[in-house]
């Protein structure tokens, strides 16, 4: 059984230096590529005022999380960067041939920007990350695009598991991110789609806007669902499938695998184990939370 991969608090400031310069080749290499092929990347465009008034579908999600193990100051600053990020995305036009990407449409996260720390999973660690807990809207964004029968052109699913799903969901349809090289690239089947985006009572709300009704459905569902022990600890992994049916017919046009997924299960003590409650002092990728954002570092 291969070791598991060492975390961001087991490596030493060198290792951390060239994890960093692995990132950055890596996020050069994407920068290029947008230019290289706009089409696979394009820059954002606003839909039309007018000709795409048939709502198509719609996601609802609730930001604020229901378990316990939420560090309130990093729930806080999820909330806020939602809110910050959501607008960005409200009224964008999307069509076969113009597909959204993440980053492309919201850019480079920072502090300046007005962005605060949020949680994120870096490394097998839960640590503070500015915009962290922006995966909520590329999760919701995934699974509309999903359930809708959108082309999945890139995607990935998260390795640690620090929210537990809602009972009866499905599991496995998130989508993480990371700049600009871990991307969310999702095109409508059926278009033009005007995309509605915006967060309303606590909540995150998505739709679709388009010229008609749909042709299309789809069904998900999950196979090859398994929960091992490994020396990573407990890992759950599935995938999930989806079947594309004619709404006139019923004939299914269709059928493949949108979301591969393998995840780390952390218990409810390591779910609250961050960088503001781990005490690993020598730790070279510690992260502070500067006080005026509510605690003091």
């Amino acid at each position: 059984m291969a070791s598991p991969a060492p975390r961001l608090s087991e490596l030493s400031a060198p290792a951390l230096w060239w994890r960093r310069s692995k990132q950055l080749v890596l996020q050069a290499n994407r920068l290029v590529r947008w230019t290289a092929t706009p089409e696979r990347w394009p820059r954002p465009v606003l839909a039309p005022t007018r000709g795409l008034s048939v709502l198509v579908a719609s996601h609802r999600v609730d930001m604020a999380r229901a378990d316990p193990e939420a560090d309130p100051l990093l729930e806080a600053g999820k909330q806020h960067n939602l809110r910050l990020a959501a607008p960005a995305f409200d009224g964008l036009w999307v069509t076969p041939d113009r597909p959204l990407s993440f980053w492309r449409v919201l850019g480079r996260l920072s502090e300046h920007a007005g962005y605060r720390h949020g949680l994120a999973l870096r490394g097998g660690c839960l640590t503070p990350s500015i915009g962290g807990g922006i995966c909520l809207l590329a999760n919701a964004l995934f699974e509309l695009a999903a359930r809708q029968g959108w082309h999945i052109l890139e995607r990935f699913g998260h390795t640690m598991e620090a929210v537990p799903p809602l009972e009866g969901a499905l599991w496995g349809m998130d989508a993480t991110v990371a700049w600009p090289y871990v991307d969310l690239v999702v095109a409508p089947r059926e278009g033009p789609v005007r995309l509605g985006a915006r967060v309303v009572e606590g909540q995150l709300r998505l739709s679709f806007h388009g010229e008609a009704a749909p042709r299309t459905r789809s069904r998900l569902w999950a196979e090859d669902d398994s929960l091992v022990e490994t020396a990573e600890g407990w890992v759950r992994s599935n995938r999930i499938v989806r079947a594309v049916e004619d709404v006139a017919t019923g004939t299914v046009l269709e059928t493949g695998t949108v979301a591969e997924n393998r995840r780390r299960l952390l218990s409810p003590e390591s779910r609250q184990r961050t960088c503001l409650t781990c005490g690993e002092t020598a730790c070279h990728a510690r992260v502070e939370v500067p006080a005026s954002e509510g605690r003091s570092p």
